[in-house]
C-alpha cells in the first residue's frame, strides 16, 4: 500500500511538472523565497543603552551650561568615573568663568554588548563633532580658543546594567584620533 501512494505521487508529480504542450519540459518551479533575517534579538537592549546615551549627554550638557551638578539628572545615568569626570570637568569650567554653549553631533553605536557578564556590560562608540559645542567666558560671552582644531573625535563609553538599568560609568574621549 505504502508502495502505491509513493508511486502514485511521483506520478502526480511527474504529471503535473512534465511536459507543456510543445513537449518541453517545464521550467522548474521557483525556489522559495529565503527567510527574512530575524531582528537583532539584542535591539531592545542596543535602544535602551542609545537611550540612556542620550539621555547622558542631556544631563552634562546641564551640568556644564548651569555650573551645578543639582538637578541635572546627571546621577540617574552616570556613575562611577564617568560622573566623577563630569564633576571635575564643571569644577574646571566654574574655576575658569566658562560655560558651554550649543551642543556636539553624535553617531554613537553599541560596539560590544555582554549580556552573560554579571553585570551586563556595553561599549558604545561615538563620534563627537564639537564644530557646533564650544567654551565661552561666562562674563564676557567671549569664545574660549582651544589649540586643537580636530572638532570631530572618536569617544568611547562604558556602560553597566545595574539592578535593571543601564547607567554609563566611564568614558574616554580620544584627542589625538579624527573620525
Amino acid at each position: 500500500m505504502l508502495l502505491t501512494a509513493a508511486a502514485l505521487a511521483t506520478t502526480v508529480a511527474a504529471v503535473t511538472t512534465g511536459c507543456t504542450k510543445d513537449n518541453k519540459a517545464a521550467p522548474p518551479a521557483s525556489p522559495t523565497a529565503s527567510p527574512t533575517p530575524t531582528a537583532d534579538p539584542q535591539a531592545a537592549e542596543k535602544d535602551a543603552l542609545l537611550s540612556v546615551y542620550g539621555a547622558f549627554w542631556d544631563a552634562q550638557l546641564k551640568v556644564y551650561t548651569s555650573g551645578s551638578m543639582k538637578d541635572t539628572g546627571i546621577e540617574k545615568v552616570a556613575g562611577d568615573q564617568a560622573y566623577s569626570k563630569v564633576q571635575t570637568t564643571r569644577a574646571y569650567y566654574v574655576d575658569r568663568g566658562y560655560e558651554v554653549k550649543g551642543a556636539p553631533a553624535h553617531s554613537p553605536q553599541v560596539t560590544v554588548l555582554n549580556m552573560a557578564a554579571a553585570p551586563p556590560s556595553a561599549t558604545i562608540t561615538d563620534c563627537l563633532d564639537t564644530s557646533d559645542y564650544y567654551k565661552v567666558e561666562k562674563s564676557t560671552g567671549k569664545k574660549v580658543e582651544t589649540a586643537d582644531d580636530n572638532r570631530r573625535h572618536i569617544a568611547t563609553y562604558n556602560a553597566l546594567r545595574i539592578a535593571g538599568t543601564w547607567q554609563i560609568r566611564d568614558f574616554d574621549i580620544s584627542r589625538d584620533g579624527q573620525c
